[in-house]
């Protein structure tokens, strides 16, 4: 208990970017000493960091302007975001930073070469190789995964340059924050590989039963619920409220709002014009937002004071995204599998089973 629940999130300036500090209700735990499920090898030897148990997504919303901006979230978190926190911005805090990055990638290529070969047919190489320019490009300037981390007891701190963000951290900006159980191996697992899943990145899902690799419900419950921990809320009932805020048969997604440390609510987008960047698939529920005012007080900062999170974990749900079919570039995604096993970012085993993955594709 407590393990994955958000006390306080705040920003902290930098002569050269911001610090983003979580603390959590309990010491932050080791991978020191454990070992892996698959191969059991020693943890130390695929994580370059000093945790292993969770991920901490960040969504700024740097415009503030409503529905302007992305209200999809990262694969496997079965949530949007409200159109007022639609972002410009993401940080993922994640155990394996250059493996999901990777992996991500991976995913978007693939999803991009199959609407290219689904609007034109047949398709050049030199169009493949543009395509996956402008993906990775595109990924750069809208996701950071932090790879300079520091884990001190119950906190854990990581670094965003003002590259990134174009500055450092605002008070008037929007965050939204979530916090999802990490399955360091779970994308290379043979069930995900056989059973045609979503693509999931990382995150515990919820599932029947007691077992190690999710969130169990041992008794009959909905099984739609997005695996999501905690949020940074202005109060338990709001964070009870937003997530339980769904409807599986439309399909609509719990959305998560943000919280403007300054209080300054967003601008509505100007008339006539309609939100780009909006992601397909289902329709994002519409919540109202949630301003500054249940946030720890203090003058306002050139970085966000702490904000209170909403408590402990809690009921809603969400419909996954539907996965997308095709293949990508082969020799690619097996170059890049084979840069991670190089670099000693991943196992032999996790490995062979993507290996096997790629190659049922052709």
């Amino acid at each position: 208990p407590g393990s994955l629940d958000i006390e306080w999130f705040r920003a902290d300036s930098d002569s050269k970017g911001t610090w983003f500090r979580v603390r959590l209700g309990r010491r932050i735990a080791s991978p020191k000493g454990r070992v892996t499920a698959m191969g059991q090898e020693p943890m130390e030897k695929l994580l370059r960091t000093d945790f292993y148990t969770f991920n901490i997504d960040v969504y700024i919303d740097t415009d503030r302007i409503t529905g302007s901006g992305r209200m999809d979230t990262l694969p496997g978190r079965k949530v949007g975001i409200a159109p007022e926190g639609a972002w410009e911005k993401a940080v993922v805090l994640t155990p394996r930073p250059q493996v999901a990055r990777a992996y991500y990638l991976m995913e978007l290529e693939k999803q991009a070469e199959d609407q290219l070969r689904a609007d034109r047919g047949r398709v050049t190489r030199e169009e493949i190789d543009a395509m996956r320019s402008r993906v990775e490009a595109d990924l750069d300037a809208q996701v950071l995964f932090p790879e300079r981390i520091r884990v001190r007891g119950r906190e854990v701190h990581f670094f965003v340059p003002s590259g990134f963000l174009g500055g450092q951290a605002r008070t008037e900006w929007g965050y939204s924050v979530m916090v999802t159980g990490c399955d360091i191996e779970g994308i290379a697992r043979v069930v995900d590989i056989t059973a045609g899943r979503p693509f999931n990145l990382m995150v515990i899902p919820v599932g029947p039963g007691l077992n190690r690799d999710r969130f169990g419900l041992v008794n009959e419950a909905n099984l739609d619920q997005p695996p999501i921990v905690d949020i940074v809320a202005s109060s338990v009932a709001e964070q009870q409220r937003v997530l339980s805020d769904y409807d599986p048969r439309v399909p609509r997604l719990a959305a998560i709002p943000p919280i403007s440390p300054s209080g300054m609510p967003p601008a509505a987008a100007p008339a006539g014009q309609l939100a780009n960047r909006t992601p397909a698939g289902p329709a994002v529920a519409a919540v109202p937002p949630v301003t500054g005012s249940g946030a720890v007080g203090g003058p306002a900062a050139a970085a966000p004071p702490p904000v209170q999170s909403g408590g402990n974990r809690d009921p809603g749900a969400a419909v996954p995204v539907p996965e997308t079919t095709g293949r990508r570039t082969v020799p690619a995604r097996l170059k890049t599998l084979n840069t991670l096993r190089s670099d000693g970012l991943i196992s032999e085993d996790e490995y062979q089973q993507l290996r096997r993955k790629i190659l049922s594709e052709i």
